[in-house]
């Protein structure tokens, strides 16, 4: 398991990546795309296409429920769902196996949290091949894509490392 440590909060929230208001035209040629957010999987979905895997928890803005308007669409994305549990701050062991199971599996699957998934872009940055796109929520601002390199991938297994929970 991974537990967000209290001084790593403020370094989790900045981003050196742009932040998009709608989804981003080099989306469309993505071989495959994870979104992490109810918000964000709805807008990939509306305006590029299926996430190849979509974490979502029912909620915005950590408490407050979906509609039932975006819980219909939700529910309509993905071939497959899986549900685990996962406490806000952390990644459980339960959540990483599903996106490690999840990610190159062929199907497109929606993977349910009950708790929160606002950590789970960490996994999927770590766990996914070079040349995903890794899409996530930000408050307020809009969805954060990160192009996964090389260098995406050590910054987050970095933050992990600090994070596992030994």
């Amino acid at each position: 398991m991974y537990k967000l440590q209290p001084e790593m909060a403020g370094e989790l929230k900045n981003t050196d990546e742009e932040i998009y208001t709608v989804a981003p035209n080099k989306l469309k040629s993505a071989e495959c795309i994870i979104t992490v957010g109810d918000i964000c999987t709805i807008s990939i979905s509306d305006e590029i296409r299926i996430p190849n895997l979509s974490i979502i928890d029912f909620k915005t803005k950590r408490n407050t429920p979906l509609t039932e308007e975006q819980k219909i669409v939700i529910e309509g994305i993905g071939d497959k769902s899986i549900k685990v549990v996962n406490n806000p701050g952390t990644i459980s062991d339960e959540l990483l196996k599903a996106i490690k199971d999840s990610i190159g599996s062929g199907n497109n699957v929606r993977i349910e949290v009950d708790g929160e998934e606002d950590l789970a872009s960490l996994a999927a940055i770590s766990l996914s091949r070079i040349g995903t796109k890794v899409i996530y929520g930000m408050p307020d601002k809009g969805m954060v894509v990160v192009d996964v390199d090389q260098q995406s991938k050590a910054r987050v297994n970095s933050l992990l490392e600090h994070m596992l929970v030994k």
